[in-house]
């Protein structure tokens, strides 16, 4: 009665912890769901952030390049003609500003002089890219905003040669106001702004209508607004990258990638709720929370088949040791020499056999005698390695199966000496030492029986001749 009573009480413990388990884990199962629905979203908005304005930054350029290669066409056209600014030169540019987005086409002679498409005539020799591209270098101009219209322009502008000589060259202004209002047009339904900046954080690119629009203060620096240092880092390196910035109680996302045109760099800012609103995870991760609690209840019943395997093996290996020494007992050590015998792999065969053993019960006791005993089990199993096999076959007689032929003797040797030195506090001093008889397979013999009648032999050699040492057996001893 008292047995049901304590088994009824573990049952409803372990009911208990079971419950306790499960509504934990289901509980842990929710707060990850959210959590991961949390972290892909962000994950999500930021990679496709980083994605568009790096294929934005590679659009701009390669549109820049384009007109590169249009004003380098018309640079070959022109030097061609011995007077740079004659009609049909000037009517060349006209074909070209028309046909391309350029907004004003020029040429250039080597006094810095300049013959604009609509005929009006200045001198740009002070300017920086005029210098440039009298070195023979294409040269894209700081940004110029135009007093008329408020719109940001550049000037691209590339060389005219004549026998490898630069005689002039060409430009045309560029709208990058109009450019970069352009890129994202598709992206967050045009929520977003983006913007071209250069490595010190001036704004190249300034749209006043847009700013009044969504009454924004007018900035000439992006540092001004987003101080983190990283960012500053990021510019002068011209690395890609994505930061979260506050700002008039709005929390923004800021990315931005090098144009890899005059250390440019081209960024886009827009509402972390507008870059995320468009997410809905919510479908995948009920999937992956189901997926969830089913790998916890498919671990439990895991860990429920793991713990009965180990304790089945807790017990076969229990019932395979010799309970005193910790070794193999008689039948188990049998069992698995005649299991490495059947590879017919050699192998050295030892019989250890202690030496006045009876001696040691009469004079100290059964107790000291079981003490030596479970001693001189721990010394053999430390002594040799985890393949060979270990083993006590009954009263003081232990069985060692090698499996390297190589190291055998200086093992044994090895033990012989550690048995000497053993010391057991109740002998009083008394050195123990063991006789062993050794016999090799194949050679001499292929079974457990075999081995073991020519081994005994061996051993019976070694009382005789004095104990503590070893002998081999001899195939033509009588």
């Amino acid at each position: 009665m008292k047995d049901n009573y304590y088994q009824e009480k573990n049952f409803i413990k372990n009911y208990i912890v079971a419950v306790t388990t499960f509504i934990l884990t289901l509980i842990m199962g929710i707060v990850i769901f959210f959590n991961g629905v949390s972290i892909a979203v962000q994950k999500n908005s930021k990679e496709t952030l980083i994605t568009n304005v790096a294929r934005q930054s590679e659009h701009l350029n390669k549109i820049l390049k384009l007109n590169y290669s249009y004003l380098n066409a018309l640079a070959e056209n022109l030097s061609k003609s011995e007077d740079l600014f004659s009609k049909n030169n000037l009517h060349t540019i006209k074909s070209l500003m028309n046909n391309t987005d350029l907004d004003r086409t020029a040429i250039i002679n080597t006094n810095g002089d300049v013959l604009y498409d609509n005929e009006v005539v200045k001198n740009v020799a002070h300017r920086r890219y005029f210098k440039e591209v009298m070195e023979g270098k294409q040269s894209l101009s700081d940004p110029l905003e135009s007093s008329v219209d408020q719109q940001t322009r550049v000037i691209l502008c590339v060389p005219i040669y004549k026998d490898n000589q630069v005689v002039g060259a060409v430009g045309g202004s560029y709208n990058v106001t109009k450019l970069g209002n352009m890129l994202f047009g598709d992206l967050f339904d045009g929520k977003g702004k983006s913007f071209i900046v250069d490595q010190d954080g001036n704004l190249i690119t300034k749209d006043k209508e847009y700013t009044k629009k969504h009454n924004i203060k007018v900035i000439d620096n992006l540092f001004d607004v987003c101080k983190q240092k990283k960012v500053k880092q990021d510019f002068k390196k011209q690395k890609s990258n994505l930061v979260l910035i506050k700002t008039n109680n709005k929390s923004l996302y800021l990315a931005y990638s090098p144009l890899k045109i005059n250390d440019w760099m081209v960024g886009y800012v827009v509402d972390v709720h507008t870059a995320q609103e468009s997410y809905t995870f919510i479908a995948q991760y009920e999937t992956l929370l189901a997926s969830f609690l089913g790998f916890i209840v498919l671990s439990l019943i895991a860990y429920l088949a793991y713990s009965n395997s180990k304790e089945n093996k807790y017990l076969i290996q229990l019932s395979q040791i010799d309970p005193l020494t910790s070794v193999y007992n008689k039948e188990t050590t049998q069992a698995f020499i005649e299991q490495k015998l059947k590879n017919k792999e050699s192998a050295v065969f030892l019989i250890l056999d202690v030496d006045a053993f009876k001696a040691v019960n009469d004079n100290y006791g059964h107790a000291v005698g079981d003490k030596v005993l479970a001693q001189l089990g721990k010394l053999f199993k430390n002594h040799f390695r985890q393949t060979d096999i270990v083993g006590r076959i009954g009263g003081d007689e232990f069985i060692i199966l090698i499996q390297d032929e190589n190291i055998a003797e200086s093992r044994i040797r090895s033990l012989l000496e550690k048995v000497n030195e053993l010391k057991i506090e109740e002998l009083q001093g008394f050195t123990l030492s063991i006789s062993i008889g050794i016999a090799f397979a194949p050679s001499h013999g292929t079974t457990f029986i075999e081995l073991y009648r020519h081994t005994d032999h061996a051993l019976y050699q070694t009382k005789r001749s004095g104990k503590n040492n070893y002998k081999i057996y001899e195939n033509d001893e009588n």
